[in-house]
């Protein structure tokens, strides 16, 4: 077995140190010949940076850290190119103009070019420019985390208008040095907005959403059962699960990100942690959520695209404006969600997003029940069990007030004004929040059950109703009305099942518990 590649982004110490590399360069290939400039955005700790180096090793013509690989025998590996590597993610201080400076000067010297330009713009050309020169070959430009300083600094409006202005300048030498270039890859986690601070990187190619580059990062289904092998067999037995059983689950915890509809992938981070401590856990959430994201998320204009499908066109995935964000915009660029599904049979492409899996999800509402509740994290056992105790003993009063504390905190604005948004609401509570586990819209052979928590002893069933002018009555009656007409609890023959309808109008709950033990 070889060693998991935990947090080394550089392919030379990953192959020499024998570290296990998921094979992408028949997919860096085939972008290498075909497009020369190119941006691709995709979320932290998604393997960006270990894409960058591997990219850098190709064009230095380090041949024999690519052996066994797809690429071995089809490359150059005599007609090496200069490569100007630029990350920064490194950015910590006030002062953006002095980072970018020092990288500058960092790469002249590494080059032996002595730069005399006094601005940003016209010494990162003139760093191209004196490289192409020096070498007689054009340059590879590499940049990683091309936004790093701009979306760890979104609540400071100030610097990001300067930041913007910087960047601007900055990037803008990449066009106006084109004749020098071979090849450049930018990364990052926003989309560029045309009318931005990135609107100097619109010449590049934005392949974030091409079919052919979609699994350029992350793992495939094929390639975490051929690579990981061994390690899945291991899971599997510490685990007590059949191989079958343990792969269902490594896929709903951790798959389910995409970026053509098609293509689903694994996170890497979460799935390499998971095999190296042997614990199914929000590994990626915890340790790749900024602190930027959930300053926003306490602000956050509209919860419900974390509560169910968003629907959005392609203008709305690439309008990144750091001064005017929007909620799905963001949350999908952090990878919070992910591309479901893409329509395209209307005139402009309809992309329908979600949350990619369980990971994210039970991540995001344990964080959003924090913000908008104010209730620990610790206390959520204690909401469990105040949960149960209510619905088993029928104390419907109890149970609105409990339902009531976890709703009231939500800003009317924030807040659905239908059913579906309820039942999302309450369901993932339950599931993400709680700790339940359960179905919501699930089928029967005569309608659907809007939740069923069946890993339980009573089966809870729970139909929602919401309306603006039906009364509270009339709508738990139609909620039993409902159940008792399509038989839901037949599907629980021999079963203890409770019964329940949830109703809402206004700010106003009404509840109905029925038993049949």
């Amino acid at each position: 077995m070889k060693k998991l590649p935990k947090g080394i982004p550089t392919f030379q110490e990953l192959i020499e140190d024998g570290y296990l590399y998921v094979d992408k360069t028949e997919i860096i290939y085939k972008l290498i010949k075909q497009d020369k400039l190119n941006f691709l955005s995709r979320p932290r700790r998604f393997g960006k940076s270990l894409l960058l180096s591997t990219i850098e090793e190709l064009f230095k013509c380090n041949k024999k850290l690519f052996e066994g690989f797809f690429i071995y025998d089809k490359w150059n590996w005599e007609d090496p190119y200069p490569v100007l590597s630029l990350d920064l993610s490194g950015f910590e201080d006030d002062s953006l103009h002095d980072f970018l400076n020092d990288e500058l000067n960092r790469i002249s010297r590494e080059f032996k070019i002595k730069l005399e330009s006094k601005t940003l713009n016209q010494k990162f050309g003139e760093l191209i420019e004196k490289i192409f020169d020096k070498t007689r070959k054009r340059v590879v430009v590499l940049i990683d985390e091309y936004d790093s300083p701009i979306i760890n600094n979104l609540k400071d409006p100030n610097f990001v208008e300067s930041a913007q202005k910087t960047l601007n300048g900055f990037y803008s030498s990449l066009k106006k040095n084109n004749k020098y270039i071979k090849f450049i890859l930018v990364t990052g986690i926003s989309k560029f907005s045309k009318v931005s601070a990135f609107s100097a990187l619109n010449h590049l190619t934005d392949i974030s959403l091409y079919k052919d580059y979609s699994c350029i990062c992350g793992y495939t289904q094929e390639e975490l059962e051929t690579n990981f092998k061994e390690y899945i067999v291991d899971l599997a037995i510490f685990s007590d699960l059949s191989n079958i059983n343990l792969l269902e689950k490594i896929k709903q915890w951790y798959d389910g990100y995409s970026w053509d509809g098609e293509n689903n992938l694994y996170n890497p981070y979460s799935t390499l942690l998971l095999f190296d401590e042997k614990e199914f856990a929000p590994h990626w959430f915890e340790t790749g959520t900024p602190k930027f994201l959930i300053d926003i998320i306490k602000h956050i204009k509209d919860i419900k695209p974390i509560l169910e499908p968003t629907k959005l066109y392609k203008d709305d995935l690439n309008g990144f404006d750091p001064l005017n964000i929007e909620d799905a915009t963001l949350l999908f660029q952090a990878g919070y969600l992910t591309i479901k599904n893409i329509d395209k049979t209307k005139d402009e492409y309809e992309y329908t997003l979600d949350l990619p899996n369980y990971e994210v999800e039970k991540a995001l509402m344990k964080n959003l029940v924090k913000i908008y509740t104010q209730i620990p994290i610790g206390d959520l056992i204690e909401s469990k069990e105040k949960f149960w105790n209510q619905v088993t003993n029928g104390d419907c009063e109890r149970l609105k007030e409990t339902i009531m504390d976890y709703l009231i905190p939500i800003a009317n604005k924030q807040r659905g004004q239908n059913e579906n948004y309820y039942h999302a609401l309450i369901f993932k509570w339950l599931t993400s929040s709680l700790g339940f586990e359960g179905y919501s819209n699930t089928p029967t052979y005569i309608g659907e059950m809007d939740i069923v928590l069946d890993k339980t002893d009573p089966i809870i069933i729970i139909e929602f109703k919401q309306s603006k002018t039906s009364s509270i009555n009339y709508m738990i009656n139609e909620a039993f009305k409902q159940m008792n007409e399509k038989q839901y609890e037949k599907l629980y023959k021999n079963k203890n099942i409770i019964k329940m309808a949830l109703v809402f109008k206004n700010e106003e709950i009404g509840c109905k518990i029925e038993k049949n033990y």
